[in-house]
C-alpha cells in the first residue's frame, strides 16, 4: 500500500510539474519571461549618428510613435531600446549579440541597412529572436530563408525592375550605373542594368564609389565620354546628392539622374541638392496614410523615408506578442519564441503603408514600388509621383 501511494504521489507530482512548467517548455525555440512590473522590450537598430542619421532617426521616430500610441502590452510597459547600427555589419552584429542576450527583449525592428541586416540576422537566427526590417531591401536577405527575418519594405528585385521599366518606357535605353559597393547599392545597380538590357537597352559603364567620399569627378570623368541618356545610382542620399550636383557642373546637362529609395529624402536629397535635384527620379513605395503623416509630422516634423515602415513593423511585433503571450498568475508574461515568430509570419493587417502579409521567405506580399520625380512648382521642390 505504501509503495502504491508512493508511485501515485510521484505520478501526480510529475503531472503537476509538467502542467506548471508547460508555458515555459512548450515552445521548441525557448521562451522570454517578462516578470511582473517589468517592461516588454523592443529593440531598434538604425543609424542614429553620421551621414545617414536623418534616415535612422526617422525610423526611430516611427517605431517610437507606435510604442507610445500602444502604451502597454498586457499590463506591462513597453520599452523601445534604441541602438546605433552605423548602417554597417560590425556594429549591427554587436547589437544583435547584445539584444539577443537581453532576457526582456522580445524582438527587434531593424536593421536599417542590408549590409547590417545580413550578418546580424545570423545572430538573431542563432538565438531565435525575430527581427523586422523597415528598410533593408537587398534580395539575398530573404533568399537565404532565415526564418526569423521579415521586412515591411519591398525587395530590390521589385525596385530595380520598376525603375528599369520606367526608364525604357521613357526611351532612356543607353545607361551608366554607379553604386556605393554596399550589398544594397551594388545589387540594385546590377539588377537595374540587367533589367534594362533584357528590355533592349544597353549598359555603357558600371562604376563603384566609396561611401563617405565627397569628390566624384574622377568617376564622372570616366563615364562622360559614353554620353549616357540616364545615370543610375545605387546607394544612399549622402553620396547621391553630391553626384547629382557634380553632374550639373561636369557636362551631363542632357543626362537624366535616377536613384533608389536611399535618395527618397526631402532633407538629404531635395534640400541638400537644391536646384540640381530638380528633374531627378527616385523609387519608393506609395505614400502612407495621409492622416498618419499629419500626426507624425505634427510630433516630429517632416518625415524622411522609412518611418511608416518602422511604425508598421513595430505594430506587427506588438500585436504578435499580444496574441501569443501567456499571462501567469503572478503577473508575469511568458512568450514563446517560435510562437511569436509564427504569429508574425501569419500577419494579416491593414497598416498605414497598406495591406501587410508575408510570403514564406519573409518578404511582404503585393509590394508596390512607385517612381517619383523631383518637381518644382510655386518655388517649392517636392517628390511627385510619376504615372506610367
Amino acid at each position: 500500500m505504501v509503495k502504491t501511494r508512493s508511485v501515485l504521489f510521484l505520478f501526480l507530482l510529475g503531472t503537476l510539474s509538467l502542467w506548471g512548467g508547460s508555458a515555459q517548455s512548450a515552445d521548441e525555440w525557448g521562451t522570454v519571461t517578462i516578470p511582473a512590473g517589468r517592461p516588454v522590450k523592443i529593440a531598434l537598430g538604425a543609424m542614429l549618428t553620421g551621414d545617414y542619421a536623418s534616415l535612422g532617426l526617422d525610423i526611430r521616430n516611427g517605431a517610437e510613435m507606435a510604442v507610445q500610441e500602444k502604451g502597454t502590452l498586457l499590463g506591462h510597459p513597453i520599452e523601445l531600446q534604441t541602438e546605433d547600427d552605423g548602417c554597417a555589419g560590425p556594429p549591427s552584429v554587436a547589437i544583435a549579440e547584445k539584444v539577443c542576450n537581453d532576457p526582456l527583449v522580445v524582438g527587434l525592428v531593424g536593421y536599417m541597412c542590408s549590409g547590417g541586416s545580413k550578418p546580424a540576422s545570423d545572430i538573431h537566427n542563432k538565438y531565435k529572436v525575430v527581427m523586422i526590417s523597415p528598410s533593408s531591401t537587398a534580395l539575398e536577405l530573404t533568399a537565404r530563408n532565415i526564418p526569423i527575418f521579415f521586412r515591411t519594405c519591398w525587395n530590390d528585385k521589385i525596385q530595380a525592375r520598376r525603375a528599369a521599366e520606367f526608364a525604357v518606357k521613357k526611351g532612356w535605353k543607353e545607361i551608366a550605373c554607379i553604386h556605393d559597393k554596399s550589398d544594397y547599392g551594388q545589387s540594385l545597380a546590377q539588377d537595374f542594368a540587367k533589367n534594362v538590357s533584357a528590355m533592349g537597352g544597353k549598359l555603357l559603364a558600371m562604376e563603384g564609389i566609396t561611401r563617405g567620399d565627397k569628390d566624384f569627378s574622377p568617376v564622372l570623368t570616366k563615364i562622360k565620354p559614353f554620353k549616357p541618356q540616364l545615370l543610375y545610382y545605387g546607394g544612399m542620399a549622402a553620396e547621391g546628392v553630391l553626384i547629382v550636383r557634380q553632374m550639373k557642373r561636369s557636362g551631363f546637362a542632357k543626362t537624366i539622374f535616377m536613384s533608389d529609395d536611399g535618395c527618397y529624402t526631402e532633407k538629404d536629397f531635395i534640400q541638400a541638392g537644391g536646384a540640381a535635384s530638380t528633374g531627378a527620379y527616385v523609387t519608393y513605395a506609395k505614400e502612407p496614410d495621409p492622416g498618419w503623416v499629419k500626426r507624425f509630422e505634427g510630433k516630429y516634423g517632416p518625415r524622411q523615408t522609412f518611418s511608416p515602415q518602422a511604425y508598421d513593423g513595430t505594430r506587427i511585433l506588438m500585436e504578435a506578442v499580444e496574441k501569443i503571450a501567456q499571462k501567469q498568475s503572478d503577473g508575469s508574461l511568458v512568450i514563446g519564441k517560435k510562437a511569436l515568430r509564427d504569429a508574425v509570419a501569419k500577419t494579416s493587417m491593414d497598416g498605414i503603408t497598406g495591406r501587410i502579409e508575408f510570403d514564406p521567405h519573409g518578404d511582404r506580399t503585393g509590394s508596390v514600388v512607385v517612381v517619383y520625380r523631383v518637381a518644382e512648382e510655386g518655388g517649392k521642390r517636392f517628390f511627385k509621383q510619376e504615372d506610367f
